[in-house]
């Protein structure tokens, strides 16, 4: 029996596979409702119906809650694979694209292709809070890594960047992070390649909204 697109959706786990211009292919596991989101903004972007203006970055959650943004101007393709939910032993397992994590009890190995392996974590707590890959090469003097990694970031320290990211109100020039050690650095927009952040750092609860959590 032939299924529509809506119950296709209900049997199948997403996951976008996104090739930038460098040649790295990053993949990350998707719910539904962010697929059709992002394929909803796509094809509009894909008719010449769209009147907006041309998309800057594409952005969406993952199945962790983690939001990634990607320059658009450093995408060569991207797909949306599925494999059939019951095939899966964890569904919302995350890809270590960069290969930043060290092997914990709670990550495991798989295999994606032709050999390559990656590692994939269980949990999200040795996950960094933001991992900005930046254009161009890492610093010659080795001081950081491409990508950089912050962790112990401020709840909302990104408030307000999806409603940026919508085109309801200019993005920001620079993206303000203050690490763990209390080191503060700005990184141009338009020169990051993609940036990885927990969801906390872009929507924090108000106090109000926390009161009623602890009340309840």
């Amino acid at each position: 029996m032939d299924l529509n697109e809506s119950e296709f959706d209900e049997k199948v786990v997403y996951t976008l596979r996104i090739e930038l211009l460098n040649g790295k292919v990053i993949l990350y596991p998707i719910n539904t409702e962010n697929k059709q989101y992002l394929i909803k903004r796509l094809r509009a972007k894909s008719d010449g119906i769209d009147e907006d203006e041309p998309l800057r970055f594409l952005w969406f959650e993952t199945s962790i809650n983690r939001m990634v943004i990607i320059n658009i101007n450093s995408i060569a393709r991207i797909t949306f694979c599925f494999d059939f939910a019951y095939q899966l032993k964890n569904p919302n397992s995350y890809f270590d694209n960069f290969n930043i994590l060290y092997k914990e009890t709670l990550l495991e190995e798989k295999e994606i292709k032709d050999g390559e392996v990656r590692l994939h974590v269980i949990e999200d707590e040795y996950l960094p809070q933001a991992i900005i890959y930046h254009a161009g090469k890492a610093p010659d003097d080795l001081y950081d890594n491409n990508p950089s990694t912050y962790s112990e970031l401020n709840n909302g320290c990104l408030a307000g960047l999806t409603i940026e990211l919508e085109g309801d109100c200019q993005l920001r020039q620079f993206i303000n992070i203050i690490d763990d050690d209390g080191e503060e650095t700005f990184v141009p927009f338009n020169q990051i390649t993609l940036m990885e952040v927990d969801n906390n750092l872009i929507f924090e609860k108000d106090e109000d909204e926390l009161e009623g959590l602890v009340d309840e």
